[in-house]
């Protein structure tokens, strides 16, 4: 996926503002900085970009200046071999919209995207100043395996290694091989105190016409006797 073009239309604190890296070539570098003093907007250019491929938030930071209704965000992107110019506007539906305010598929982007979300795309590609912080300063603190902690300081997922080790808590006291008592014994204890029951219960279909056969024939029978003792 490439970025073409960021069109901030009305978006935080810019109106009509176009960021343009132009054409890319192939077989040379692609890359382009954007800097800026603190302020300057580099974050709000970011933010714009995750909103034009996810939709703007619900309660979105960047309304200050132009109203929810008013807010619109766009950017031509390439992606699967095919370029797409769109807007995102704020609303619950057909928010994605084209240069001519016609409704886009929402799933335009899925095809450069595919599962990932909007919380996943930021912690894979928007390494930041707070992040890269909260990685160091897990780095400094933990004890546990080196890749957990780079993988903890590149992502900005301090507490992964706390978050492994809950999960394999749960994961012990759901099944352990080597236990005699653990919730999957348990649960196939049930289960089989069920089936007991239900076999206690049960009757096949040769029995089960059998005895709808018997109960009809005593019922005529029934029937019969009432009329006959009525005659009499």
């Amino acid at each position: 996926m490439r970025l073409s073009a960021l069109d901030l239309v009305r978006y935080g604190k810019f109106t009509d503002r176009r960021l343009d890296f132009g054409d890319g070539v192939p077989g040379t570098p692609d890359l382009h900085i954007v800097y800026g003093p603190n302020e300057a907007g580099k974050s709000t250019l970011f933010s714009g970009f995750l909103d034009l491929l996810f939709g703007i938030e619900h309660s979105s930071p960047y309304g200050f200046l132009h109203p929810y209704p008013t807010m619109r965000v766009g950017g031509t992107i390439e992606a699967a071999g095919r370029t797409d110019r769109a807007f995102r506007i704020k609303r619950k539906t057909n928010s994605l919209i084209g240069p001519d305010d016609q409704p886009l598929p929402d799933n335009l982007f899925s095809g450069a995207l595919g599962a990932i979300d909007r919380d996943t795309y930021q912690m894979m590609f928007s390494l930041d100043d707070e992040s890269i912080e909260k990685g160091g300063e897990a780095i400094l603190k933990s004890e546990g395996e080196l890749g957990s902690l780079l993988f903890s300081a590149s992502s900005g997922l301090p507490d992964s290694t706390a978050i492994l080790a809950a999960l394999r808590g749960q994961a012990d006291g759901f099944y352990r091989p080597q236990a005699r008592k653990h919730q999957l014994a348990e649960l196939k204890g049930e289960l089989e105190s069920l089936r007991t029951e239900r076999n206690a219960l049960d009757i096949n279909a040769r029995e089960y016409a059998a005895l709808r056969k018997t109960l009809t024939q005593a019922r005529e029978r029934h029937d019969e006797a009432i009329t006959r003792r009525s005659e009499l």
